[in-house]
């Protein structure tokens, strides 16, 4: 009898991941974290404006990416104090994205504060040859 139950808890919580996994919501789609965080107009109106820049930015690190790839398939390797200029861009974007996402917490009561830590939030990762040269 214990082992059936405990069976079945398992089985609802393994179940209950399983869901949240698939159902996890990006910070970008603006319309299904109003819906989540159920936000007032005010916080709305805030977090949309820290949201857009949050995609501004990650347009402007794709652009700047993608001309740097087409750079290194023609054999244009960027030079020593370029490398540095994109790497302390890209350190800055990041810095921008944290500030942003800082910025969109603080708006947030502790209940909105719990879901938005379960929103996927859009990251930049550090910048490596690797991910210039695929």
């Amino acid at each position: 009898m214990k082992i059936k139950l405990f069976a079945i808890i398992g089985y609802l919580v393994l179940s209950t991941f399983a869901v949240t996994a698939q159902d996890k919501i990006s910070l970008l789609e603006i319309d299904k974290v109003n819906q989540l965080l159920e936000l007032s107009t005010d916080q709305f109106k805030i977090v949309k404006i820290d949201i857009d820049k949050i995609k501004s930015i990650l347009e402007e690190d794709k652009k700047i990416l993608s001309n740097l790839r087409e750079r290194f398939k023609n054999d244009d390797e960027p030079g020593f104090f370029e490398k540095i200029g994109v790497k302390r861009g890209r350190d800055k974007r990041i810095d921008k994205i944290e500030d942003l996402l800082e910025e969109i917490e603080d708006q947030l009561n502790k209940k909105q504060k719990i879901l938005f830590s379960q929103i996927e939030k859009p990251k930049l990762n550090p910048l490596s040859k690797k991910e210039l040269s695929e």
